[in-house]
């Protein structure tokens, strides 16, 4: 039985160990007087069960410590070069909006951007309409069109909504005959307040789009296109 120490704070008994504790607690540069006795301490090894210096063991520590912050800075170092790149990605997408003179051209160019930048398998432009102005397209539906509307209705929260495969008719469509070929989508609304439209992001990557990711480079997407849709229905 460990011996006792009486406590004038606590007006008891404490174990040695517990006053050892506490005084080692109190005075944590006691080893930095004494240093001799670092060399003596012995812990068991996690390992094996043999003992080990405390030198070895704060070493030991320290060395994994030292791993898990590299491991942090190598994960914020992928991070930032990510959004280095989807930022460059948003900029090229956005000069080149401004650069079309009619909506066939804006719609195309959109396209081709999404599927050659963003390395989409499938993406889908819906927006409400007058579809004569809008050279009869399949992307412009009128006001009373009941599946864009339930489409829309997804958006309550304003932001894009990622995650696996959605409902099959409504990947189908969206994406038509590739339809089947989707295992993640984003949906994401254009338009500020009540949106008018919606850019629905396809790929075969089951891993592309989740519920968790974050979607601030997708809302500005949809902002720059829905700006651009909107330049030439006005």
């Amino acid at each position: 039985m460990s011996k006792k120490l009486t406590s004038e704070e606590n007006h008891g008994e404490i174990s040695w160990e517990e006053a050892v504790s506490r005084y080692l607690q109190d005075h944590p540069d006691y080893f930095q007087s004494h240093p001799h006795l670092l060399g003596d301490l012995a812990l068991n090894h996690e390992v094996g069960g043999g003992a080990v210096s405390l030198i070895e063991h704060q070493v030991k520590a320290l060395r994994g410590q030292n791993h898990e912050s590299q491991q942090q800075l190598r994960e914020l170092v992928g991070v930032g070069r990510e959004n280095d790149v989807l930022g460059l990605r948003l900029h090229r997408f956005a000069l080149a909006l401004i650069g079309c003179a009619t909506l066939d051209d804006t719609l195309d160019t959109a396209y081709e951007l999404l599927r050659q930048e963003f390395k989409l398998d499938a993406a889908a432009i819906l927006f409400r309409g007058d579809p004569a102005k809008a050279g009869h397209r399949r992307e412009c539906v009128t006001a009373d069109d009941k599946r864009l509307a339930e489409l829309l209705k997804l958006f309550s929260s304003g932001a894009p909504i990622c995650g696996g495969r959605h409902d099959e008719s409504l990947l189908k469509y969206l994406f038509g005959a590739r339809a089947g070929e989707i295992k993640s989508s984003a949906l994401i609304p254009l338009g500020e307040g009540a949106p008018q439209g919606a850019l629905g992001l396809g790929s075969v990557d089951p891993h592309r789009f989740h519920p968790g990711m974050g979607t601030v480079y997708l809302t500005r997407l949809g902002e720059l296109l829905a700006r651009g849709l909107r330049a030439h229905l006005s």
